[in-house]
């Protein structure tokens, strides 16, 4: 018998050795105990030497830690946790704090100095005679200082925009002459090749219904900027086609007239028999949005939803046949100014307007555009933490399933393949004559597949509704004209 009491000596804290077994010893852990014994329970010829009884006798030890590291360990977490709270109730005390002490002095400075609309005016003068209509531009706004201000910015932006816009005008001008110059020396053959017909076509540009017999100046001009308002509103066009499909209902086209979004979605696509300079005014008018809107060019669809609105409320001169294009230069920043005071999506802070809010980004503006929205406003929740392994799941749910439809084929095949047990792997019919094993795994497969799905799908409906919750009852973008049933 051993005597693994007598003849152990501690090592250590609570260690123990047993020269005894000279090294034959086994060891095994349980939960928090660590136990030592025996290796062997039989003699060199095979012949039993202890009873079952004395096999299971062994010595066990709880592993508890040095009770010096674990006051330490309590203490440091004891002391970040205390500093996190502190720092939380500090931050949220200061904060009320600092906001109520200075919400009287921002209310009074606001009521001291009223916020004054101080309004500025360009005229639209581009070098060629033709692109010259009488047409203004006007801008407006409650942060400029005085109204030389405001023309000034305006000014300088305009000039800018109008002379590159000249130039595009002059470059295409060129090349429609090109293309006339070309189609009279070169002219093409009559033919049914499809590289003939697309050369001819090329020759023979639909430009604004002309005849080709007006080769003046004018005309090559009035083509030109035909072309440059076409490419340059398209977007705007594309916008006014969208919005006026919306159903009738639709919170998208809420204060827009359907009629006036179909009319200057045509106005630009058919534009030849417009004034060339109102042309030339309209197209100036978007690049001057562009540029005064600074970040904001990279939010086409709030810029269309601003361009219609001015285009709407253009005040038109019936006597000289000029137009003024009023630009509201507060709205045409709403956003960014937001943005500029809180741009973190994942984290609400309260805004001048006394609302907790997260913060905005480009796509939040871009697409209060496409939702017709007077302001700009958050319109989904970016995810975080959990919501982001939930989005992962849902965005490669399709994926996810054909590996487990792979792994549940590799098992039925596994159930036939003999390669296991008898009864597991044997018996159980062939491929397409299922028994057995096979019979019970395909209900069971069925069973498991309708509940990940239903489960799948149900978390989809749960995770939009939650990620597009600030644009419940809006129009999202999508497809114009599509329907699912």
């Amino acid at each position: 018998d051993h005597d693994i009491h007598g003849c152990s000596r501690a090592v250590g804290s609570n260690g123990l050795i047993f020269p005894e077994f000279f090294g034959l010893v086994g060891s095994s852990s349980r939960f928090l105990k660590h136990c030592i014994h025996p290796r062997f329970s039989q003699s060199l010829f095979g012949s039993l030497e202890s009873t079952a009884t004395e096999i299971i006798n062994m010595r066990c030890e709880y592993m508890v830690p040095a009770p010096l590291w674990m006051m330490v360990a309590l203490v440091l977490m004891a002391s970040v946790l205390a500093i996190q709270i502190l720092k939380m109730v500090g931050k949220w005390c200061f904060k009320e704090g600092v906001i109520k002490r200075k919400q009287p002095q921002s209310d009074t400075v606001q009521s001291q100095v009223v916020a004054e609309v101080r309004t500025g005016y360009v005229e639209i003068r581009p070098q060629d005679v033709e692109l010259c209509g009488g047409h203004n531009l006007e801008v407006y706004s409650s942060r400029f200082r005085s109204d030389e201000e405001a023309a000034w910015w305006l000014w300088t932006h305009t000039t800018s925009q109008m002379a590159i816009l000249e130039r595009q005008v002059l470059v295409e001008q060129k090349a429609t002459r090109a293309l006339k110059a070309r189609k009279q020396l070169c002219p093409p053959m009559p033919t049914k090749s499809w590289r003939s017909s697309s050369f001819a076509s090329l020759s023979n540009p639909p430009v604004g219904g002309e005849s080709d017999s007006d080769d003046d100046t004018s005309t090559d001009t009035a083509r030109a900027m035909q072309v440059v308002h076409r490419r340059t509103l398209e977007g705007f066009a594309s916008w006014c086609t969208y919005v006026s499909a919306a159903g009738l209902h639709s919170v998208c086209r809420h204060g827009l007239d359907t009629r006036d979004l179909r009319s200057f979605a045509r106005n630009v696509e058919e534009n030849a028999d417009r004034p060339t300079a109102l042309l030339f005014a309209e197209a100036l008018l978007l690049r001057t949005l562009e540029s005064m809107g600074e970040q904001l060019i990279s939010c086409p669809e709030r810029l269309s939803y601003l361009l219609f609105h001015i285009l709407q409320e253009a005040d038109g001169d019936e006597e000289s046949g000029s137009t003024t294009f009023s630009i509201d230069m507060d709205k045409l920043h709403d956003g960014l100014l937001q943005m500029n005071k809180h741009s973190n999506p994942y984290m609400r802070k309260k805004m001048p307007n006394g609302k907790w809010e997260l913060g905005l980004n480009f796509d939040d503006i871009n697409e209060s555009g496409i939702q017709c929205r007077d302001q700009v406003a958050k319109t989904y929740k970016e995810p975080a933490s959990v919501m982001v392994l939930i989005d992962l799941i849902l965005c490669y749910r399709v994926p996810f399933m054909i590996k487990m439809y792979s792994f549940a084929i590799a098992g039925y095949i596994y159930l036939g393949s003999r390669m296991g047990d008898d009864i597991t792997t044997s018996h159980n019919g062939w491929l397409l004559e299922p028994k057995w094993l096979r019979i019970n795994y395909i209900q069971y497969i069925a069973l498991v597949d309708a509940a990940i799905w239903t489960a799948l799908e149900a978390l989809l409906v749960i995770y939009v509704a939650w990620q597009r919750w600030p644009s419940l009852g809006y129009r999202s973008p999508g497809i114009p004209g599509l329907k699912w049933f």
